[in-house]
């Protein structure tokens, strides 16, 4: 299995998450214990986040940011993991090669969530840029497929909209535009 696709990683995450449950029901992971997996911090931290937003794992946060203190698989999370159709079709073993090339994606969101944030923009607008990127986030979120290219295109445009430079306010703005674009052109050929 490909360990370093978001999607291999999630599923890896729920393994072991869920076999952790079935043998102590109260037991929490450390991130620790995902390093001994051969977990690596961008790949656990970008993961386990997802799975918390998705509801699919309970995670106590800590000091020690972007990682946690503890985490556990929540009832949803077991009922997937157990519903090996679903497991499959949600967290494929290997992804297609659309997936592949989206790879990198999900990281880039995280770090362009972390630019957004801290960017030099008045606290509305600050705001509203980081609706807008959450909202391309739920939408890049999907399986590549069903990406709908003029919705992440104009949220694109409007994340860019209030800089003169937006490279120069948010670094990773050109490199997540570069991936979205290797995985149009690899749509349009495939």
């Amino acid at each position: 299995m490909d360990y370093r696709h978001p999607k291999a990683v999630r599923r890896l995450l729920l393994r072991i998450l869920y076999e952790s449950y079935m043998r102590d029901p109260l037991n929490m992971l450390s991130p620790q214990d995902f390093f001994d997996r051969g977990l690596d911090k961008q790949d656990l931290a970008v993961g386990m986040h997802y799975l918390r937003d998705a509801q699919l794992a309970e995670v106590m946060l800590g000091y020690v940011p972007p990682l946690f203190n503890a985490a556990r698989i929540t009832p949803a999370g077991i009922d997937l993991v157990e519903n090996r159709m679903q497991f499959d079709l949600r967290f494929p073993e290997m992804p297609g090669q659309e997936e592949a090339r989206a790879s990198t994606i999900p990281g880039l969101l995280e770090r362009l969530v972390a630019e957004a944030d801290l960017c030099p923009l008045a606290w509305s607008e600050r705001r509203a840029l980081l609706r807008d990127v959450h909202y391309l986030r739920d939408e890049l979120a999907r399986p590549v497929e069903q990406w709908r290219e003029h919705v992440v295109s104009a949220m694109m445009d409007w994340i860019a909209e209030p800089f003169d430079d937006v490279a120069s306010v948010l670094p990773v703005y050109d490199e997540l535009q570069d991936a979205l674009e290797v995985v149009w052109s690899g749509l349009e050929q495939g």
